[in-house]
């Protein structure tokens, strides 16, 4: 029951504890990840999508100055089992930063996430994810398309898809990011 452009290890559900015995990072350099407690394994990403968390992070650290910290391939554990996710790219508020612990993965949100659709970032998959981060306390979810250029914002209240010349409001800092720039336009 593997997703598209992943692979699958388990047909039984994988608890938490149980998840925390797979090695950090298998030798494919390949990740995993916990997708209602199926154990996935995530491909690496190509160019392109390395590119557009490097320029997204860019712009959103910009946009937050010390008041976040935004960081790419952010592990988060949205509840407290059978799920372990980790964000193209994540905006986490400073003071949940500053608390985290150092050796444990509390269960934690980060309330600004942003994926970048890839083969192993399937529109199921996404949504999926959304459906789980939003749940948890997350406020945007951004899926940023290299192909259509543009970007599809959804919070709790409504999905609105973002293209070229037009901005992005990011409410939570009072800012707005423009689409031109996440894709280098």
């Amino acid at each position: 029951m593997g997703l598209t452009g992943m692979s699958s290890l388990a047909q039984t559900l994988v608890s938490w504890e149980e998840f925390l015995t797979f090695p950090e990072r298998p030798d494919n350099g390949k990740r995993y990840e916990l997708q209602d407690g199926e154990v996935v394994i995530v491909a690496a990403p190509k160019p392109i999508h390395i590119k557009l968390q490097k320029q997204t992070e860019r712009l959103l650290e910009r946009l937050t100055g010390e008041r976040a910290v935004v960081t790419t391939e952010f592990p988060y554990r949205p509840h407290p089992n059978l799920q372990f996710w980790v964000a193209d790219v994540a905006c986490i508020l400073r003071a949940d930063w500053d608390t985290m612990p150092h050796d444990d993965y509390r269960i934690y949100s980060p309330p600004l996430i942003v994926e970048v659709q890839s083969p192993s970032n399937t529109p199921a998959k996404l949504n999926r994810q959304r459906i789980v981060a939003l749940s948890a306390g997350t406020q945007e979810f951004w899926v940023e398309d290299w192909d259509k250029r543009t970007v599809e914002v959804t919070t709790l209240k409504a999905t609105t898809i973002y293209r070229a010349g037009e901005r992005i409001p990011v409410r939570m800092f009072d800012g707005e990011v423009a689409v031109d720039d996440v894709f280098g336009v």
